[in-house]
C-alpha cells in the first residue's frame, strides 16, 4: 500500500484517459485550449492522429518503462488483470509529477495507458480528478484496424478483448470514486463540449475555462450500420453489455435503435461474409492501385531515360562536328596550309 506523495499541495491534477482510439486526444486538446497545462513535451502527430496526440511524453515514457518491466509492449495492448509498478519506479513517478504539481494553475495529463494503472496513481495523488471518455467497441476496433497496428491485423479479435479490459477497469474505478470522476461518451464531447466542461467545474471542482472550437466531424468516423455491432455482439456479448452500462452511467439517452437485439447466427454469418467480400475487394483495389503506381513510375523512368538518350545523342552529334573540324585541320597541316583556321582568322 503506497502513500500520497509529500509536497503535492498545488492545483488539483486532472487525469484524462480512456481506451485507445476513443477520443482522448480530442478531449486533451480541448482541455489544453481551456487553460489546463497538459505538458510541455508532447507527442507529435502520427498516422491516425494528424493533429497530434496531446500526450505528455514524461507520463508516456514512465508507463512504457512500467509496461516493459511487466513484459508488455509500450502500446499497452494487454488484457492482464494485474500489472505491477516496481517499488523503485514510485520515485520515478514522483519526479515526473513534482514540477507539474507545484503549479497553482490547472494541470494534468492524457495517456490511454493510465487506465492500466489507475489504482497506482490514485495512491500517489488521492486528490486527482478523472475524466474518462469511451467509444463503442466496434468503432474502436475499426479505428485500430484502419490505423494498421500489426497486432490487431494479425489477431483482429484481440482488439475487442483489449477494449473490454480497458473499459472494465474504467467502470470499476468510476463506481468506486464517483465523486472524483466524469465519464462521457465521445459523442457527448463532440456534441456539447461546454456541458462536459461545466460538469468538470461543478462536479470535480477543477476550474477550467471554456473549450475551444476544435472538433471536426471527419476526424471522428462513426459506424452507422448494424453489421459490425452484430458481429461484436455475437463474438463478445459482455463487451456490448459493458458499453450499454457505460452509456447509462454517462447519462446517454437510449433510443430503440441503440439497443442491440439478439443476433441470429445466420445473420451474423451473413455479415461476416459481407465483411469478407469488402476485405477482398479492398485488397484487390489496393493491389490494382499499387500496380498502377508501379506502372506510372516505370513510364516516368522510361520517359526520363528517353530524354537522357536524346540529350546524349545531341552531345554525340556535337562531338562528331568537332572531330570533323579537327580532321580538316590535320589535313591542312599535312598539305602545308595554316595550322589552325581560327589562328589565321585572328592573325588577319
Amino acid at each position: 500500500m503506497t502513500t500520497p506523495l509529500p509536497g503535492m499541495e498545488g492545483a488539483r491534477p486532472l487525469v484524462i484517459t480512456g481506451m485507445h482510439r476513443s477520443g482522448t486526444s480530442l478531449l486533451a486538446s480541448l482541455f489544453a485550449g481551456a487553460g489546463v497545462n497538459v505538458g510541455s513535451r508532447l507527442m507529435g502527430a502520427s498516422r491516425g492522429n494528424d493533429r497530434g496526440h496531446w500526450e505528455d511524453l514524461d507520463f508516456y515514457e514512465f508507463h512504457a518503462r512500467v509496461l516493459e518491466a511487466n513484459g508488455v509492449g509500450p502500446e499497452g495492448f494487454v488484457c492482464a488483470d494485474e500489472l505491477l509498478v516496481p517499488p523503485a519506479m514510485r520515485d520515478d513517478a514522483a519526479r515526473v509529477i513534482a514540477g507539474k504539481a507545484a503549479a497553482q494553475s490547472p494541470w494534468g495529463w492524457k495517456d490511454p495507458r493510465t487506465t492500466l494503472f489507475l489504482d497506482f496513481w490514485q495512491s500517489l495523488l488521492p486528490d486527482a480528478a478523472y475524466v474518462f471518455v469511451f467509444r463503442s467497441p466496434w468503432e474502436v476496433a475499426d479505428s485500430l484496424f484502419r490505423r494498421g497496428d500489426a497486432i490487431f491485423l494479425q489477431h483482429p479479435a484481440f482488439a475487442v478483448r483489449v477494449w473490454h479490459h480497458y473499459n472494465r477497469r474504467i467502470v470499476d474505478f468510476f463506481l468506486a470514486h464517483r465523486s472524483r470522476c466524469v465519464l462521457k461518451e465521445v459523442t457527448q464531447v463532440a456534441a456539447n463540449p461546454s456541458a462536459v466542461f461545466a460538469e468538470v467545474r461543478d462536479h470535480l471542482g477543477v476550474q477550467v475555462g471554456e473549450p475551444p472550437a476544435r472538433f471536426e466531424e471527419p476526424l471522428l468516423q462513426r459506424d452507422d450500420g448494424r453489421l459490425r455491432r452484430d458481429i461484436v455482439t455475437a463474438f463478445q456479448p459482455e463487451a456490448v453489455a459493458l458499453y450499454a452500462e457505460m452509456r447509462r452511467l454517462a447519462g446517454v439517452e437510449e433510443s430503440t435503435s441503440d439497443v442491440p437485439s439478439p443476433c441470429d447466427p445466420a445473420t451474423v454469418a451473413e455479415h461476416a461474409i459481407v465483411e469478407w467480400s469488402r476485405a477482398a475487394s479492398a485488397a484487390d483495389q489496393a493491389r490494382a492501385t499499387a500496380e498502377a503506381r508501379v506502372a506510372a513510375e516505370v513510364a516516368a523512368r522510361v520517359a526520363e531515360l528517353d530524354r537522357e538518350k536524346r540529350a546524349a545523342e545531341g552531345k554525340v552529334r556535337e562531338l562528331q562536328v568537332l572531330i570533323n573540324e579537327l580532321a580538316l585541320q590535320i589535313q591542312r597541316l599535312a598539305l602545308g596550309g595554316p595550322a589552325v583556321v581560327a589562328h589565321d582568322r585572328h592573325a588577319a
